[in-house]
């Protein structure tokens, strides 16, 4: 019985530390986001934290993963948005009230190129999954006549999967832009 209470206290508290650094991240920035702090913000030691995450990038990286899976649960949901035009635009429209999250998913989008950062592989995955995602979408909707027959699923869903990272990176320069509107607007171009 003690192993199951002190397990579901450490997945407590790791989702707590989870949330604290997305709230340092927002506030302090990347490079002022440290473990110390986070640590003490989440009223533990800096060994304790250690104990969840080995660095900050694996911190990071999880912050992100831990929203992805969040996302990806809302998807997968019964009542949930299917059109991926759509879906994306909800998402973004979710980012644009937390600037803290888009900014940590940009920032780890350009750390992930490098293949030795803990994010590489959740990238790599997400994008995979993202894609596949839309050209399943693509293909019930052409097996239903509703879509144009010259229509390419594969660069269709890598375009909207652009268009939706693209608007958000420039968002962040000039919040004025309607990254929803824009998204909505490409994938209706792209499935004319």
């Amino acid at each position: 019985m003690k192993a199951k209470s002190s397990y579901a206290k450490g997945v407590a508290k790791r989702e707590e530390i989870l949330r604290t650094t997305l709230e340092v991240f927002g506030r302090e920035g990347e490079r002022n986001t440290t473990l110390r702090t986070v640590a003490k913000e989440s009223g533990i030691s800096l060994t304790g934290l250690m104990h969840y995450f080995a660095s900050k990038d694996h911190l990071l990286t999880e912050v992100l993963r831990a929203s992805d899976r969040a996302a990806e649960a809302r998807f997968r949901a019964p009542d949930a948005v299917r059109d991926p035009g759509e879906f994306l635009a909800l998402a973004l429209s979710a980012n644009s009230e937390n600037t803290a999250r888009a900014k940590l998913y940009v920032t780890l989008v350009a750390a992930s190129t490098d293949p030795a950062h803990p994010a590489h592989a959740h990238f790599k995955e997400r994008y995979a999954l993202l894609r596949a995602t839309i050209v399943d979408h693509l293909a019930a909707e052409a097996r239903e006549g509703r879509l144009r027959p010259d229509l390419d699923p594969d660069f269709t869903a890598s375009a909207l999967v652009a268009a939706s990272d693209g608007i958000m990176l420039q968002w962040l320069s000039d919040p004025s832009i309607d990254m929803a509107d824009h998204v909505r607007r490409v994938w209706r171009t792209l499935t004319a």
